[in-house]
């Protein structure tokens, strides 16, 4: 049963985030190509900014919600499961407008700092809105195990987003270059409110109602949860966008314009973890929640063997060819080979340690993984402050890779440890 119920949501994540991928990959590749490396640097510090916002409220609602509505599913818990659920679609929207009035106070300092075009600020808010719920409804379906559902919308959205950027180029509008991206989520958020209101009632069905429960101890575990996630995931999360907001403080927009032609690339080799999180985290959670602890563990040394496999078959050919893949984007992007080649090992390894690091995250070991995002953010970070004033672009390859290693391998450690535990315990 739970092999079938993975291959299915495997296959529909497959097709749903390959979508996804393609999204920025193509979105870099037309900019690139026809309005050249400025411009493309341009239109994504304003991005990685906006994304830097987002990642805080998207973690807490998003990855607590996805993991805790799996869990009372897995319990047949009603009332929690409702409170969880309508919690995570309306609390966001008072945190996002907390910090978007925030952000038009200090407009004209972020605009100049980061080298963002003051008049993006309107399509920027809207991005903050509409990013943030695409996020939190995504996780939303897996947490409810709606995944056809989601690669249904998901498909749709991108299809939209395709003809958008499409348009955009080819009419030569680098001005709406953000809202071919707006106007995908916006599209999406609407599809997805309208499906969960039509699905709620077969959604609830199964669940048993509570006779004796407490909000409180919920509120607390979610919170806990939530507030662990938002810090180590947007710390890891993070880093590439921040690697992106250094490139643009530090050094000009042509380089983060070369910067950029790199990252599409990293974004489509990091679609393996996103697809095993947000497969195997909703199943961990509730295998976890229903005591199947034994199974946990049969699917974690399968995924972690499949992974390495896959991987090596991906990023070998990927380091030899970097100069003729990032010809794509335009023969001039051809020298970015050296910082995809610095950074493709640190990927090698963050694509095989993801299901020990869902381990974690889906039972009790939440803790573990949030302090190596936070190791990965701090060890960037300072890597950059240190080596971005003499080397350049290679100094930001460096700093990113250096921090992703130390903290990949920090959880390694950990995961071991707490896996050889999980198993004498259970």
């Amino acid at each position: 049963m739970l092999k079938s119920r993975l291959f299915k949501n495997s296959i529909y994540t497959i097709a749903a985030l390959s979508c996804v991928g393609l999204v920025p990959f193509l979105f870099n590749i037309l900019v690139a190509r026809t309005f050249g490396k400025e411009v493309l640097g341009e239109v994504n510090i304003a991005l990685s900014f906006s994304l830097i916002i987002t990642l805080f409220v998207t973690n807490y609602f998003g990855t607590a919600g996805n993991k805790f509505l799996a869990e009372y599913r897995g319990r047949n818990y009603l009332e929690p499961f409702k409170f969880i659920l309508f919690s995570i679609l309306i609390v966001p929207v008072l945190f996002l407008t907390i910090i978007v009035l925030f952000l038009i106070w200090q407009w004209d300092y972020f605009s100049s700092q980061f080298s963002i075009q003051p008049e993006l600020l309107l399509p920027i808010i809207f991005y903050i809105y509409f990013r943030s719920y695409y996020i939190i409804l995504r996780r939303l379906f897996y947490g409810v195990n709606l995944v056809k559902n989601y690669a249904i919308i998901e498909i749709s959205s991108d299809l939209f987003f395709f003809i958008s950027i499409g348009l955009v180029t080819s009419l030569n509008l680098p001005h709406l270059l953000i809202h071919t991206y707006l106007m995908g989520y916006i599209f999406f958020t609407i599809l997805s409110l309208i499906l969960l209101s039509k699905k709620y009632k077969t959604i609830i069905d199964p669940l048993q109602s509570v006779t004796h429960y407490n909000y409180k101890p919920i509120l607390r575990d979610v919170n806990k949860y939530g507030l662990f996630t938002m810090i180590g995931t947007s710390a890891s999360t993070g880093t590439g966008y921040l690697s992106m907001i250094f490139t643009g403080y530090y050094l000009s927009t042509s380089d983060a314009g070369t910067y950029s032609s790199v990252l599409a690339i990293i974004s489509i080799l990091m679609f393996l973890p996103r697809l095993v999180t947000q497969v195997l985290l909703p199943e961990f959670s509730k295998l976890y929640g229903a005591g199947d602890y034994a199974l946990i563990l049969k699917t974690l040394k399968y995924t972690i063997a499949s992974l390495t496999a896959i991987a090596l078959v991906i990023i070998v050919p990927l380091f030899i060819f970097s100069d003729k893949i990032l010809a794509i984007f335009g023969p001039s992007f051809s020298n970015g080979n050296q910082i995809l080649r610095i950074i493709l090992p640190s990927v090698f390894l963050r694509i095989v340690s993801v299901p020990l690091i869902t381990f974690l995250s889906g039972t009790k070991y939440v803790l573990y993984p949030n302090i190596g995002g936070i190791i990965i953010f701090i060890s960037s970070v300072i890597s950059w402050y240190l080596l971005v004033p003499s080397l350049n672009l290679i100094g930001i390859a460096i700093g990113y890779s250096f921090g992703i290693i130390l903290g990949i391998v920090y959880l390694i450690i950990m995961s071991g440890i707490k896996l050889r535990k999980f198993q004498l315990e259970h």
